[in-house]
């Protein structure tokens, strides 16, 4: 989804409304993350103009994403529900009166959304989930794999050496 300083230029008050439904299979972009695909996200939100430089984008997204069991390595399938907000210069931030480093430089006068649109999706997988019962979760002679759903045991039957790193400080910790 890109945009060129002519769309805001034609646009309403500089006021561009967005409207989309953008996927994301397979590709180089998810291999390093826990997130197999996007199949469905749906933007909503505005791109506004200062008429001189900056746009500042406040977008809402919606959808669905792919991961991987983390148990079974079965995909499963996440909703998501996000918000996101930033702000684009059409002109090098020297030129600016701006010293703000989140500021997004754009190239050729065009604002590719896509990057920011994707990034915050990323950021609601999460970082590891299962559809197994907590029962069906491996264990073995003398081990069980936990949960942060778990209840906190108690200080009597944690492992005497969890226990005694859970005491060490560092010196920064004062």
């Amino acid at each position: 989804m890109k945009f060129t300083k002519t769309d805001f230029l034609h646009s309403e008050n500089g006021i561009i409304h967005i409207d989309e439904h953008l996927a994301m299979e397979e590709n180089d972009l998810l291999h390093h993350t826990q997130v197999k695909s996007i199949p469905e996200v749906h933007v909503t939100g505005t791109l506004q103009f200062d008429g001189n430089a900056l746009v500042f984008s406040d977008l809402d997204m919606d959808g669905v994403m792919i991961v991987c069991d983390s148990i079974t390595s079965e995909d499963i399938e996440v909703t998501f529900d996000t918000t996101s907000q930033s702000t684009y210069s059409f002109v090098r931030l020297d030129q600016l009166d701006e010293e703000d480093d989140e500021i997004i430089v754009v190239k050729h006068d065009s604002i590719d959304l896509n990057p920011e649109i994707f990034e915050t999706v990323l950021l609601e997988a999460p970082i590891s989930i299962s559809r197994l019962p907590r029962d069906q979760y491996p264990k073995g002679d003398g081990w069980q794999l936990l949960s942060d759903q778990d209840p906190q045991e108690d200080e009597d039957t944690i492992d005497p050496r969890w226990a005694k790193l859970s005491e060490f400080k560092l010196d920064d910790d004062d």
